[in-house]
């Protein structure tokens, strides 16, 4: 079932949507280490987690 409007591709269900999916690329989390696997994937798909992933490489100490 596709939630996108085909005209504008906006979300049918925005202000009601799983909160899995308002939480989403769940790079504020508390936790955040915990789903580093889950970044890592969504930085194919997410430009946000990208640039997010991409700024904390370069915070790392070399």
């Amino acid at each position: 079932m596709c939630l996108l409007d085909e005209t504008d591709n906006t979300c049918f269900i925005y202000d009601v949507r799983p909160k899995a999916c308002a939480e989403y690329p769940h790079t504020n989390r508390k936790k955040f280490i915990q789903l580093a696997n889950l970044t890592i994937k969504n930085t194919e798909v997410c430009p946000a987690t990208y640039r997010i992933v991409e700024t904390l490489k370069k915070r790392l100490p070399q």
